[in-house]
């Protein structure tokens, strides 16, 4: 029996990558350090209500094209209900609205006029941000080596485009602040998301279970494909002979032997499992950029959006978990309203204490919904991910690897890698398949 390939880490690159195998045929065994798979994005039972929430409330979109195929495999796909066009809704401070409503033409032609028609920004701005979403999506601009300040500051936008669409942009999707990101990924995002090629890549997609339900059919994949999968399980080293992956050996002392290893593990991870001689440089000069979630529960539900952007205050997105997911009957009776609130590039938020953090998201909420006045809030809880993506400036872009081998058939994946893309959950995913690709052939 051909030995297997062994993927280490069980986050959404190592999913892919295992869900790629199983599509092909190939056997994997599967190792994580902790007892659940889907790694940074996952759900689990909140201790007061019983409620299930995710360690991050996640966005997915149409142009998720790995992350789809993934789910494809583990027959989870239809839990994503997917708008019919791209609407995100925008609220601010001072008590305005406004919608992109990209309903009206399909494609990024809908985009566009959606763009035109948004509230809020002067007629200028908003020609500036449609012309300037047309020249991406042609290829007319130049990106490398700039932050998405200074690419939107070279490119005319004014203050206000950038502080009431850019930035939401920016910090919902590469979790950094305008000044930090890399215009690069800003551009992809734009050109495969906004204004890709296909009428379904912009519309949003939401998770109407827990994440963990989303992925958590893949291990029963693997072990119907013949491989295994082992959580709760550490690996300690790898066996390298004449340059070559032989095994892995855990924490108990066992080996696994194997035909190649796909590490798909976090860069400080990785710099504890392979020499420092065979760790690309990324590894040691990446920094990490926090996300902080808050979930709130109150005594009635009267946010009217699924989901929306909030500017002027220090919380980002809020959701409405009721308009999202299914929870019992008795959750819904006991606590009627239910949000997650997000703040990217929560440097500073991640310093305060929970009370603070929450208070600061609830007064966000009444500051931008008048509504919010008659209610009461009930609970809330604070989720601190302070490693929740790398911060990808343009140096550190211009430093990811595409593909990395500190070993013949050891190829290195996840987020941080070169995929050409921000560290989404798309981003991890891609770097799977690339991962699984480069070690077995296309």
């Amino acid at each position: 029996m051909t030995l297997p390939l062994v993927i280490i880490g069980a986050g959404w690159a190592g999913l892919a990558a295992a869900a790629r195998a199983a599509r092909s045929g190939r056997r994997v065994v599967l190792v994580d350090e902790h007892p659940y798979v889907g790694g940074r994005a996952r759900s689990f039972a909140e201790a007061t209500t019983g409620e299930i929430i995710d360690n991050g409330q996640h966005l997915l979109m149409g142009c998720y094209h790995e992350v789809l195929a993934m789910l494809d495999v583990a027959g989870t796909a239809p839990l994503l209900r997917r708008q019919k066009a791209l609407q995100v809704h925008f609220a601010d401070a001072a008590g305005g609205h406004a919608v992109l409503d990209a309903s009206m033409l399909p494609g990024a032609a809908g985009v566009a006029l959606g763009i035109l028609r948004l509230g809020g920004l002067s007629i200028a701005d908003r020609l500036g941000i449609a012309r300037l979403a047309w020249r991406i999506q042609r290829g007319a601009v130049a990106v490398a080596g700039k932050t998405c300040h200074e690419f939107l500051t070279q490119e005319r936008q004014s203050q206000r485009a950038i502080e009431r669409f850019w930035e939401p942009v920016v910090l919902a999707t590469l979790n950094a602040s305008v000044h930090e990101a890399a215009a690069s990924l800003l551009d992809a995002v734009m050109r495969l998301a906004f204004m890709g090629s296909s009428p379904q890549d912009s519309t949003m997609l939401l998770p109407e279970c827990g994440l963990s339900d989303l992925v958590e059919p893949l291990v029963d994949v693997v072990h119907n494909s013949g491989g295994t999968v082992l959580l709760s399980t550490s690996v300690q080293s790898l066996a390298i002979e004449n340059g070559l992956a032989i095994g892995v050996r855990l924490s108990d002392g066992t080996t696994i032997a194997c035909d190649g290893v796909i590490c798909a593990i976090p860069p400080y991870a990785l710099q504890r499992l392979l020499p420092s001689t065979h760790v690309p440089a990324v590894c040691s000069a990446i920094t990490y950029s926090p996300i902080v979630s808050v979930y709130l529960w109150y005594d009635a539900d009267v946010v009217p959006w699924t989901f929306a952007a909030l500017l002027g205050t220090q919380t980002q997105w809020v959701f409405n978990r009721r308009r999202i997911g299914k929870s019992a009957d008795q959750v819904v009776r006991d606590y009627p309203g239910h949000l997650a609130c997000t703040v990217s590039a929560a440097d500073a938020l991640a310093k305060q204490t929970a009370a603070d953090v929450i208070a600061q998201c609830d007064a966000d909420l009444r500051r931008v919904l008048p509504s919010m006045q008659r209610t009461s809030l009930m609970h809330g809880i604070v989720i601190k991910e302070r490693r929740a993506t790398p911060c990808i400036t343009p140096q550190i872009e211009a430093m990811r690897p595409a593909i990395a081998r500190p070993y013949a058939n050891v190829v290195l994946a996840g987020d941080w890698t070169g995929t050409g893309l921000p560290a989404t959950l798309e981003g991890a995913a891609r770097s799977g398949v690339l991962a699984y690709e480069a070690l077995v052939g296309a």
